[in-house]
C-alpha cells in the first residue's frame, strides 16, 4: 500500500442501535456500506424525523469539518454495516486537494448547517419562512450538476420568486 492509502474502519450495527446521539461530541461521519438507518432529531420534546438513508450514503458529516456536537440522532433501521470516516483522515484527503475545492466544501458545509438550522428550530414568522425558502432552493440549486443548474434556475426560479411575492404581500397586507 502506498503512503496514501488510509485504511477505514467498519462496524457492523444490529437493527435497532443508536448510531449516534444528538448533543453527542462528533469526530467522524459514517458511509452505509449495507442496511439503512434512520436520521432524527429531538425539539421541544418531539421527534422530527429528517431522513432515511441506504446503502452509499452518509450520515454524521458535519463532524468531519466543524468540531460540534451532533445536531442528530440516527438508529438503524435494519443490520447495518458502516464504514467509517475519521475527520484526521477526511481532512488528509482534503488538504490533498485542490484550494478551490476546499473552500467549497467548506462553504457548503456552513450553507447546510445554517438551512438545516433553519428548519429544525421553531420558526414560526413569515421572514423564517421566506429565508428558509431561498436557503433550500440554494442547497440545491449548488448540488445539482453544473449542467442542470441553468435550467432549475429557469424552470424554477420564476415559480419561486412568484411565491415568495405572495408571501410578502401577505405578511404586508396582514400587518395593516
Amino acid at each position: 500500500m502506498g503512503k496514501d492509502t488510509i485504511i477505514l474502519e467498519r462496524r457492523f450495527v444490529p437493527k435497532g442501535t443508536l448510531v449516534m446521539r444528538q448533543g453527542d461530541p462528533g469526530n467522524c461521519a459514517y458511509l452505509i456500506q449495507s442496511g439503512s438507518v434512520s436520521v432524527f432529531t429531538e425539539c421541544d420534546s418531539k421527534r422530527i424525523d429528517l431522513a432515511m438513508l441506504e446503502l452509499g450514503q452518509i450520515f454524521g458529516e458535519m463532524a468531519l469539518i466543524f468540531d460540534d456536537f451532533r445536531t442528530a440522532s440516527v438508529v438503524a433501521l435494519e443490520d447495518t454495516n458502516l464504514i467509517i470516516i475519521t475527520r484526521e483522515s477526511f481532512e488528509q484527503k482534503l488538504d490533498r486537494s485542490d484550494s478551490t475545492i476546499q473552500a467549497i466544501v467548506r462553504m457548503m458545509t456552513q450553507r447546510m448547517i445554517t438551512a438545516n438550522n433553519a428548519v429544525i428550530k421553531k420558526k414560526t414568522d413569515i421572514v423564517d419562512l421566506m429565508e428558509t425558502v431561498h436557503l433550500i432552493y440554494q442547497n440545491v440549486l449548488f448540488a445539482l450538476p453544473k449542467n442542470k443548474q441553468k435550467a432549475f434556475q429557469d424552470n424554477i426560479l420564476p415559480k419561486l420568486d412568484e411565491f415568495l411575492n405572495a408571501v410578502s404581500s401577505f405578511d404586508k397586507s396582514s400587518k395593516k
